[in-house]
Formats: structure tokens, C-alpha cells, sequence
């Protein structure tokens, strides 16, 4: 299992930090994953050397005086953490440096003592963003970081300024307050007594923005707050959208960057930005201006590499962390894309052929050198494939990078000379087959090579072997496990070494081995590769690249499961020992030749070495025919465009075997870059790759998992992908049951009225809308209403559908003396569960609850506590995350999803919290699902197209085909929920699909491994609401679909059903609806006949564009003023929009804004008191509602939904859809 030992930082309730070094230790299919403490005495001998470099440093800062150290750690004082550079911080376990900017601006009188300054963090743009800082960490919508000095000192100086009780304290904080921004630039930062607009950012990383002027190479750097290696779609990140400053702010920084000296750390921008760069950013920086003077060959070489460039200069190596220069160099699109243009990478040749209809003889053939889009195919005559492999020869020995032939650059390297091999062993082939005149039953066995069988315009058609009609080849025999391996494989095991070894020997030229977590990936390689060093290649060294944690597993698992000295010696080409293996300075990179000694390495069994040494040295890795090359956590190569991606291309081994358990990290394009890596050509190119399938096309998913996981007649899969569920041995069964339960009249109605107003949410067609409306649909099938101020509990729990059932499932356990896992996320209801549980049953102690604000130590102790309960009824109330992870409660065999994550992986995490190892007996998970009565709504009520979705994403993330969560979850979900589908299977679609399974009577909690129970199922008047779950499996048997009968359900005209939202508003008479058509007249009675002549206590208008022009103000005015003239007076307005620097093309401030609307709303309204509520784009609560609400005097409350905003009404320019609802106040309900 992967090991790994790193500090970890944990902060304290006082904002001080606490630093432990921890062993953790993967979880294993028999193994639940660990973290153990090292104490203090061994971090000497076990602790990561740059991380005890960071300690030492860390007891040099001011403050650390009150470092508290003891056995097992040390806490460490706020401002010795703010004080650490970016590295440091990183090699304790600290989060990256906020990309936060502090803005600063004073008001007040400094004469009179009446000083203070306001504070405001801001994104990048400008973007105001609520936060809340404790200690060195900041916190907000996107996470955790920590705040760096000078960002701490400052922020922590304002506080203390604002917390001063007198004139003479706000003067004496306030000059300290001005020293402090003095100190950040010496030279020109002189603050006055009146700070107009101080901004403070602090930059961490960087990039470089490389250009050709005037026929020169030239760059500057683009700065970061924090190390990104990739968007959230998996791309390298943009520059324009990820860097620290906006493209404005960054042609400040660099006309100040190329105009000051080395050595500065901070840059005052004319903004009135200071530019706080980090120490170790610092010294790179400074490197990068040395740069920008050099010779145009030097800025060439430095621009290729300088990554190289910067561990070599700044001693990184030293501390054995081949990963610390790509975190401080950020490699972006922008960078990738040009560099391109300037760098030596060897480009990859391919053997192709033409193939000539209904012969296995090629009509032409050739070789192609490059990748898309800049590919040259190479026609070679008969003879022409020898004669080359002849010059690449001479010029491998002539230390030459190319050879040129026919009019093209061919690269001179081991992989170009195989595939050039290949081409003359076709030719041969050919030759000995013409002779014999068999031309026409083809080669007696498959030629062992593959070649790109291309089109008439080189277009590739696949990449396959030559295979002739008659060509059979023999059975293939799996060789005996060698006597080598120490430990006993497990079968699933020994079945990877089967399908390693059937690989090698049908000459395949790559292959995926993507077995679930745990299921031993490095163990089964290892076999393999004992095979090859004992047996099959034993004069041919084996490369392994890894990330640096990982390598060191590798040498332990070498130890652990091989016999001494069985793989031979073992290289270290990584870290400290690259400075030991270098011939002369520099990289391949930098230099365009080999400049590592690797002619020991022939007498080496494996070596060793991380992606980025890998890369920067791959032509020196070049230089070794390996026998094989294996990539751990291969998705590190998921980039095509990359340049360790490149790197990997050009590598050379007769066989490459690339490990991962997550494939697919982002998206689809994923699967192919690494697929190309280890077999070029076998998922064709990209582009046809892109085209041809999609995460949302079922089919086309299914095509490609068959050609992953399918044999391709005598070729083993390509991809072995077994799932850690499928392998357990010894565990009990489990079932899962998932069970529909009509929804009680207070929740159906409730349901309806969500529908009903859908129309005007989705009619805006911002995303956060559609998600409002699932949210809302979501809330309403778990309960109509929160629970809060509840006098019934019985009444509570009999008014949702899922809650009823959940507890006649406890009823049912409880019966059994066993014991139940509950998950649910919403935290009212957790507390709620957790006191009605212990109230219905009982209990003499509290049922506990684990979500996300109860720490890891207190989980356990939760945990233990359940687990050491006598035998008999109890349970435990868990949110999905934070109780879905890392737990064992194997003392519960029940689980109930109260309410379910969108992912399944999620779902099926926190089910494995009692299905594990220890558990002994069968294991039920209960699935409750509210179902809507009516025949329209029903079949699309949001439990069962969850369950649906979720189910479909459950199978194909088994094949790894789909990341578990996608944009198109949402436009999935909400299409199948407001506007339904027909109940009847189609010819694509299963006939057991939750619309159409068949009713039975059933007792108990049933036997079925995955069954599907009908509760109070109306078109079955004579069942039980009681009646147990039922098997799924009757209707794929021949029974015949029983399907709801018609409530409200009736026709559009011509015959075409009504669909959901078209049943609820059918359903619901109180909801009104009118929709303004683009051009025509507004018809203001759907507002006026709710409020005339009567007193408005309030009237709340959220929409977040109402105000983002003088124009779009009057018009929200305007609307006010119709309210105001219709009724009988209004005695507030509020009203919530986006703040001014939430729009584009908008030169307003905030208070601009906020004053123009308050002087334009007293105008109307003199004596309404008026707030206005200011939201950020990014703030936590994103605007998605464009709605009016009027508290009318007798406490009813009135609420429109307006489909395109203020403006929609207000102007004939949209079409816009206003719902209207009257929810009566409580007294006039009753």
C-alpha cells in the first residue's frame, strides 16, 4: 500500500497553528487507509528534508519564542505562519498564499482622532468577496488559504485600528497602520496621514508570456497568487483568466519589473496596488530579468525549460523535491502553445501503410513524423526503409538530433529508428510472401508490428497489425508466477499478470492497467516485471515514473514482496542524485542533446525518476531501449499540449504500462492523451476521438468501453479495470432497495407550486436558476417545510413521504435489535432526526450526529462509542461528506439515504462505512423515494430521475468513461423532471427502469440484491402501504408494466400529452400565470389585483440587474411607483441586486449606485424606509432570482416571479412570464 510521511498543519481555536508529521497509508482491499503520528523524536530520521529546512527557519521568525513543542508536535504562533514563504509553508502542510487583495481606504480625521479605515478583499477584477479571516488563514466561497505577510500584519493592524476605544489609540494605531504600508516599498510607498486607496496583493508563482519582437525572442512574467496546474475542466489553466493582475494591471507590473533593479519584493503599480512578491518567487524573478538581457540563444534555452533552469540556480534539488520548481512555474496554455514553436522536442514517428482493398498487402507505405496538426507523411520506396535506418544510425553515433531525408527532418532517436525498422521488416514480409507466391492467403501469422492504415488523404483509419485471412495464432498459455515473488498473489492478481504477460508476448505496444484503489496496481506491475528481468529480458533495464511520494512506496514494495536483489540494481534518477548523474551543466532541454550519464544504467534492472525529471532530461531517457516503462498515476500526462506529456512521447520501450485509477479525472479527453502515450494511435487522433464520443451519448460510452475492456481477437484488452466491490471475499451480502412512497397531500401540493413557478425560473436561462429550481425540488421531495417550531413530530415525520417511510424502516430494525446508519445533508433536519429517533425509540443516550463542523478525532470518538454499544437497537445520523469518509461502523447493517449527494461515488463512500471489512452480517441499504400521485407528475418526480441518473452514472463510472459529476447533470435533471418522458420503454431502454416495475405484496425488508418497493402505490388500490420492497427483476421477466392511473392528466390539444409543469399548474388554481409576448402590451391586473388599495408592510424586489444602469434604475423606480399608486401605501422597499463591480462596462462605484436609486426611491416614496442590498457576483449566495414580494398588512404574503427581471415587465423588448402565488398568513390558513 502507497505510504507516505508529510507534515500536516491543523489550526487551533485561537487562530495558532498546530504541526504534526504524519505516516499515512493508502486504504488496501483488506486495509482501511491509516494516518499515524510520528513523534517528535524520529522527525529527524523520518521527516521530508525540506520540511525540516522549513522548521529550522521557522524558530528563527520573530514570535517563535512561543513555539509550544512536545511529544508528538508544536504549535506554532499566527505570525511565524504568516512570516514562511510559499515553499515553506507548503512543506509543513499549510494551504497555498489567498489570492485575495486587501483594499485599504481611510475616512475620518486623523487631527480629530475620529480616524478608521475600511477593509475590503477583493478577487481578481475588483470582485468584492465576504471572508473571514482567523489567524493566517482567510477563508471564503473557494476554500481555505493562508494569508502571507505583508497581507497578515496589515489586516491584523486594521483590526486593531477599528477595535480602538479612544481618539489617541485610533491616532497611535493608526500611525503604525502607515509605518507598516511605508516598510512594503521604501522607495516610493509614502502614505500621507489620509490613505485615499491602498490595494496589497501578493504574488507566489508565476509564468511567462513569450513573444517574438523585431525578429527577437523575448518574455516577461506573469504572476499568481497560487500554484494551478489545471482548470476545472482538466485544460492547462489560461493566463487571462487565473493569473493575479488583469491584463491591465499586468502591463503596470511589467513596464515596473523591466525598469527597476534585482533583488526588489514589492512593486507599487499606478493603481495604487502594492505588489508583495514572495521570497522564493523573488529570487526567480530575479533570474527571469537576468534572462530578459541575454543573448537570444540563452533566452531561447532558459524559455524551453525554466523549470530546469530555476531548480538548478536556486538549489532545489538539495532537498529532494523534484516538484518544487513546477509549483513555482505555472505552466500555462498561453506558455504551452509557444513554446511549442521554439523547444527541441523530437517529434514521434509512426510506421503506416495504404491498404489495398481485400489484400493484406499495402498499396503504399511510409512513416509519419509529428502529431496533429503539424503531421508529415513520408512515402518510402522499396529499399528506402533500410537506407534510412542506416542514416539514423550514423546519426545516433554522431550525436546528431536529425537525419535529413527526402526533403523532411526525421528525428534521430531509438523509437524513430524502431518505427522505420518496421517498415523495412514489412518489406520483408512482402518479399519472402511474393516469392513463395502466396500473395493472396496472407502472412502466415500476424505481422507483430502496428501501423497507422491510413485513407486516401492520410486520414487515419485505425492502428492495428497486419492480419491476413488465414492467420491464426496460437492460444496463449499464461506463464507459471516466478518463484521470485515472496508473496502469495491474490487470483485478481494472478490475473493481471496473465494479462501483463499475454501484453508483452503478442507485442502490444502499451497497455492501462486501471484496477480500483486498493486492489494491489504496484504489486501486480511488480510481478510483471520480475517475469521480465528473470525470464524474458533480463539484459534490459525497466523504467518507473512517479510522483516523488511514490517512488520510495516502490522501493518498499520491491523489499516487501521480491526476493533480494531479484529486479537488479535499482537506479535513483531523481532529486539529489540528477547532480550526480550529470556529464555537464544544463538539461536535454536547454542543451538539445543528453546531458546525463546513462550509459550505467545498462547494468541496471530498474530505474527510477519523477515526471519532471523525466521531462526535463528525456532525451537522455531517449538514449535507453527500456524493456518497459511503467507510469504511476499516469493522469499526471492527461495534457496532450504539456510539455512532460511531449517528454513521455518520446521515450522508447517494447512495451509501456501506464496505472491510474481515475482515467478520466475531468472529462473524456483524459482517457485519450494518456491512452496515446503508452499506444499512440489506438483511440485514433484527437480530433476524431472528440468527435465521435461524448459523456452524454450512451452509446457511443459503450462502443468505447468494449473497445477498452473487450479482446481484440488474439489481443489481450487493452484496459483491465476491476472494481475492489467485485473482488471482496468473506463480506456478507448486500442489498440495496430502493423503495417509491406516494407523497401525502401537504407535500404533493407543495411540489405542485414548485412546478408551477418553473416557468418563469427557467425562462431566465442562467444556470443558477436551473439550479435554484432542482435545489427547490429537491428541498420539497425530502419535506414541504423545515423543521422548526414543531409541536408534532409524528405529524412532522407523516407529512413526507421519504421521513414515513424512513421511520417505519426504523420500526422495522428496531424489531430486529440491529442497528441504522441515517444519511441526510441538511443540518436542521440532522439535529431534528437525531431528537425524534431517540424520542420515538426511547433511547437513554442522544443519537449522535457527524457532519462536517464535529473534527476528525471527535469522529472517531464518536464512532468508537457507537461501535462499543451492547447488541440491540441504536443509530447514528451522518451528512453524506463529512461521514462518508474514513469511518468504519461496522456495528450498523443498515444504511438509509435519506436524502442522496449527486455523485454516487459520494453515495456509495458513506454506504461503505458499514459494508467493510468486520462486518458480519448482510447489509441492507434503504433508498426512500417520494413519488408524486398524479399519472403525469409521477414518472418525473425528482427522487426517481435522481435514481435513474444516479444509477446510469453508477455503471458507466464503473468503467471509468464519465467523471462522476458533469454540467449536463443539471439540464438532464431538469428536462426529465419539468418536462417528463414517455413511461413506455423504448427500444434502447430497459424495461426495468423505475417507471414501469411491477407491483407485488412482499414482506419485510426483502432478499433481493438490488429491488425496488411500491409504498402506497395508487395503481394498485389492494396493496398494503406497508408492503415490502419488491423485486425489480418481475418486470424483465414478462409482467406486465402496472402503470398509474390519470389525475389531472389531460391534452395540450392534438392529442400531445401535458407535461409535469403543465399537470402541476393544472393542479394548482392559486398559481396564475400570464406571459408578456416580445412587442406586445403589458397587462399589469397579475399585479394589481393582489394589491390594490391594500398596505404593503413591505415589498422585497430581487433581481440582479435591476440596477446596473441609470436606465435600468428609472425603470425599476417606475415599477415601484405603479405599486405605490395602486395600493394603499408602502412601508419599506427592499431592494437586492449585483453591486457595480459585478457588471462589465460599468465605470460606477458602489456608493454611486446605492445613492442614485436611494435618491430616485425617496422621490416616489418619501416616507418608505429603503435599504439597498449589494451582492458580488461570486459571493456565496449568487443571485439567481428575478422576484417580487409584497408582505400585504394582514400578514399574506404575495410573490411574482418575473421570467426576464424588471426589465421583462417594464419594456416590450422580451418576452417574460410572470407567475403569481398568495400564501395566506397562518390565521387566515386556519
Amino acid at each position: 500500500m502507497a505510504e507516505t510521511i508529510l507534515f500536516v498543519a491543523s489550526q487551533q481555536p485561537d487562530g495558532s497553528e498546530r504541526i504534526e508529521l504524519c505516516k499515512q497509508r493508502g486504504a488496501g482491499i483488506f486495509r482501511k487507509a491509516s494516518s499515524e503520528v510520528i513523534p517528535r523524536a524520529e522527525w529527524i530520521r523520518a521527516a521530508p528534508p525540506a520540511g525540516m529546512a522549513a522548521l529550522s527557519r521557522l524558530r528563527s521568525l520573530p514570535g517563535s519564542d512561543n513555539i509550544r513543542e512536545d511529544n508528538d508536535g508544536l504549535t506554532v504562533p499566527a505570525v511565524c505562519v504568516a512570516s514562511l514563504s510559499e515553499y515553506e509553508a507548503h512543506t509543513l502542510g499549510f494551504p497555498p498564499a489567498t489570492n485575495l487583495t486587501l483594499q485599504l481606504q481611510s475616512s475620518g480625521s486623523l487631527h480629530e482622532g475620529s480616524i478608521s479605515v475600511e477593509k475590503k478583499w477583493l478577487r481578481r477584477g475588483g470582485i468584492p468577496v465576504r471572508v473571514k479571516a482567523i489567524g493566517a488563514r482567510i477563508r471564503e466561497s473557494n476554500g481555505t488559504s493562508r494569508l502571507p505577510d505583508p497581507i497578515f500584519s496589515t489586516n491584523l493592524l486594521v483590526d486593531r485600528l477599528a477595535a480602538a476605544d479612544n481618539a489617541d489609540e485610533r491616532r497611535a494605531r493608526f500611525a503604525e497602520l502607515r509605518e507598516r504600508l511605508g516598510d512594503l516599498d521604501d522607495e516610493v510607498v509614502q502614505p500621507d496621514g489620509f490613505i485615499s486607496q491602498v490595494r496589497i496583493a501578493y504574488a507566489a508563482n508565476f509564468s511567462l508570456d513569450l513573444r517574438t519582437h523585431g525578429g527577437l525572442f523575448d518574455f516577461d512574467p506573469v504572476l499568481f497568487a497560487r500554484s494551478v496546474g489545471e482548470n476545472e475542466g482538466g485544460d492547462l489553466v489560461d493566463a487571462k483568466e487565473s493569473a493575479l493582475l488583469t491584463e491591465h494591471e499586468q502591463q503596470r507590473f511589467k513596464s515596473r519589473f523591466r525598469s527597476q533593479k534585482g533583488g526588489k519584493r514589492s512593486y507599487l503599480l499606478s493603481d495604487g496596488t502594492i505588489l508583495f512578491v514572495d521570497p522564493l518567487l523573488g529570487k526567480a524573478l530575479d533570474i527571469v530579468r537576468e534572462k530578459q538581457s541575454a543573448s537570444g540563444e540563452e533566452r531561447r534555452d532558459f524559455a524551453c525549460s525554466p523549470q530546469t533552469h530555476i531548480r538548478e540556480r536556486l538549489a532545489l534539488d538539495e532537498v529532494g523535491d523534484d516538484e518544487a520548481a513546477d509549483r513555482l512555474f505555472i505552466e500555462t496554455q498561453q506558455f504551452s502553445e509557444r513554446v511549442a514553436g521554439i523547444e527541441t522536442w523530437q517529434k514521434p514517428v509512426l510506421p503506416w501503410v495504404k491498404p489495398t482493398p481485400n489484400s493484406w498487402l499495402p498499396e503504399r507505405f511510409g512513416i509519419r513524423i509529428g502529431e496533429e496538426p503539424d503531421v508529415v507523411h513520408v512515402e518510402l520506396e522499396p529499399g528506402e526503409a533500410e537506407e534510412l535506418v542506416g542514416a539514423i544510425d550514423a546519426a545516433i553515433e554522431r550525436g546528431q538530433r536529425s537525419t535529413f531525408f527526402k526533403g523532411e527532418d526525421v528525428p534521430a532517436n531509438l523509437a524513430s529508428r524502431d518505427a522505420v525498422q518496421n517498415v523495412a521488416n514489412l518489406e520483408t514480409e512482402i518479399s519472402q510472401h511474393a516469392a513463395a507466391g502466396n500473395d493472396e492467403k496472407g502472412p502466415s501469422a500476424e505481422l507483430p508490428t502496428y501501423f497507422l492504415k491510413v485513407g486516401e488523404n492520410f486520414e487515419t483509419l485505425e492502428y492495428s497489425r497486419l492480419v491476413g485471412p488465414s492467420a491464426n495464432a496460437a492460444p496463449f498459455a499464461p506463464p507459471a508466477m516466478p518463484s521470485s515473488v515472496r508473496s502469495t498473489p491474490k487470483p485478481h492478481q494472478v490475473d493481471a499478470f496473465a494479462w501483463l504477460t499475454e501484453a508483452w508476448e503478442r507485442k502490444i505496444p502499451g497497455v492501462l492497467l486501471a484496477d480500483d484503489m486498493g486492489l494491489g496496481k504496484t504489486f501486480e506491475a511488480l510481478t510483471f516485471l520480475t517475469w521480465l528481468r528473470t525470464v524474458q529480458a533480463p539484459q534490459q533495464p525497466v523504467l518507473i515514473v512517479a510522483p516523488t511520494g511514490l517512488l520510495r512506496n516502490w522501493q518498499a514494495e520491491i523489499d516487501m514482496h521480491l526476493e533480494a536483489g531479484t529486479l537488479g540494481k535499482v537506479v535513483e534518477a531523481f532529486g539529489t542524485n540528477i547532480s550526480f548523474l550529470r556529464r555537464e551543466g544544463g538539461n536535454d532541454i536547454r542543451g538539445g542533446t543528453s546531458k546525463l550519464d546513462v550509459l550505467a544504467w545498462k547494468d541496471a534492472g530498474i530505474v527510477l525518476t519523477t515526471f519532471e525529471t523525466m521531462r526535463d532530461y528525456h532525451m537522455s531517457f531517449a538514449r535507453v531501449p527500456f524493456s518497459a516503462i511503467i507510469y504511476d498515476e499516469i493522469q499526471k500526462l492527461k495534457n496532450p499540449a504539456s510539455q512532460m506529456t511531449r517528454a513521455a512521447k518520446t521515450l522508447n520501450a517494447r512495451i509501456q504500462v501506464g496505472m491510474t485509477g481515475t482515467p478520466v479525472e475531468n472529462r473524456l479527453q483524459d482517457l485519450w492523451s494518456i491512452s496515446d502515450v503508452v499506444f499512440p494511435g489506438f483511440l485514433g487522433t484527437s480530433r476524431e476521438f472528440e468527435r465521435t464520443y461524448s459523456a452524454n451519448d450512451a452509446h457511443a460510452l459503450k462502443a468505447l468501453q468494449d473497445q477498452l475492456n473487450e479482446r481484440d481477437g488474439a489481443s489481450p484488452p487493452f484496459m483491465l479495470r476491476r472494481m475492489k466491490e467485485g473482488l471482496l471475499t468473506g463480506l456478507p451480502a448486500k442489498q440495496v432497495v430502493t423503495y417509491e412512497v406516494t407523497m401525502p397531500i401537504e407535500q404533493s401540493d407543495a411540489y405542485d407550486r414548485v412546478l408551477a413557478r418553473a416557468r418563469a425560473l427557467r425562462q431566465s436561462g442562467d444556470k443558477g436558476a436551473m439550479l435554484k429550481i432542482l435545489h427547490m425540488l429537491r428541498g420539497t421531495s425530502l419535506h414541504p417545510k423545515p423543521p422548526v417550531g414543531l409541536d408534532d413530530f409524528d405529524v412532522y415525520i407523516g407529512s413526507s413521504a421519504r421521513l414515513a417511510k424512513t421511520f417505519a424502516l426504523l420500526d422495522e430494525i428496531k424489531a430486529k435489535g440491529e442497528k441504522a446508519l441515517i444519511f441526510c445533508e441538511d443540518l436542521d433536519m440532522q439535529a431534528f432526526l437525531a431528537i425524534a429517533v431517540q424520542e420515538r425509540f426511547s433511547l437513554r443516550h442522544s443519537v449522535q450526529i457527524i457532519n462536517g463542523s464535529v473534527a476528525g478525532a471527535k469522529r472517531q470518538a464518536m464512532v468508537t462509542t457507537f461501535q462499543s454499544r451492547p447488541p440491540g437497537f441504536d443509530a447514528m445520523v451522518l451528512s453524506p461528506k463529512a461521514g462518508g469518509v474514513g469511518l468504519t461502523i461496522t456495528a450498523a447493517n443498515h444504511v438509509i439515504h435519506l436524502s442522496r449527494w449527486w455523485n454516487p461515488a459520494v453515495e456509495d463512500q458513506a454506504t461503505d462505512r458499514a459494508y467493510r471489512i468486520g462486518q458480519d452480517k448482510p447489509v441492507t441499504v434503504h433508498i426512500p423515494m417520494a413519488v408524486h400521485p398524479d399519472a403525469t407528475i409521477g414518472p418525473s418526480s425528482f427522487d426517481v430521475r435522481l435514481n435513474r441518473l444516479m444509477e446510469r452514472k453508477r455503471e458507466l463510472s464503473r468503467g471509468l468513461l464519465i467523471p462522476p459529476e458533469s454540467d449536463s447533470d443539471i439540464d438532464e435533471m431538469l428536462s426529465a423532471v419539468l418536462d417528463g418522458e414517455k413511461a413506455t420503454p423504448t427500444a434502447d431502454e430497459p424495461a426495468t427502469s423505475l417507471n414501469d416495475v411491477a407491483v407485488e405484496s412482499g414482506e419485510g425488508l426483502g432478499t433481493a440484491n438490488s429491488s425496488t418497493a411500491a409504498d402506497g402505490e395508487l395503481s394498485s388500490p389492494s396493496a398494503d402501504p406497508d408492503d415490502g420492497p419488491v423485486s425489480a427483476t418481475a418486470t424483465a421477466s414478462g409482467s406486465k408494466p402496472v402503470l398509474r392511473p390519470l389525475l389531472s392528466i389531460g391534452n395540450r390539444g392534438g392529442g400531445k400529452p401535458l407535461s409535469p409543469v403543465e399537470a402541476a399548474e393544472a393542479r394548482v388554481p392559486e398559481i396564475r400565470r400570464v406571459v408578456f409576448e416580445v412587442g406586445g402590451l403589458r397587462d399589469w391586473a397579475i399585479f394589481t389585483q393582489h394589491i390594490e388599495r391594500a398596505t404593503i408592510q413591505s415589498l422585497r424586489i430581487i433581481d440582479p440587474y435591476c440596477c446596473a444602469n441609470d436606465a435600468a434604475r428609472r425603470r425599476l423606480v417606475d415599477f415601484v411607483g405603479r405599486f405605490a399608486n395602486v395600493s394603499a401605501g408602502i412601508s419599506s422597499v427592499q431592494i437586492v441586486s449585483f453591486d457595480a463591480d459585478a457588471l462589465q462596462d460599468n465605470w460606477e462605484s458602489d456608493d454611486d449606485q446605492r445613492r442614485d436609486l436611494s435618491t430616485r426611491i425617496a422621490s416616489k416614496l418619501p416616507n418608505a424606509e429603503f435599504r439597498h442590498i449589494q451582492k458580488s457576483r461570486r459571493s456565496s449566495d449568487d443571485l439567481h432570482d428575478r422576484s417580487v414580494t409584497a408582505v400585504l398588512d394582514g400578514g399574506d404574503r404575495v410573490i411574482w416571479d418575473l421570467g426576464r427581471g424588471i426589465d421583462g415587465v417594464m419594456t416590450a423588448k422580451y418576452a417574460c412570464t410572470v407567475n403569481v402565488y398568495r400564501e395566506l398568513s397562518i390565521d387566515a390558513a386556519a
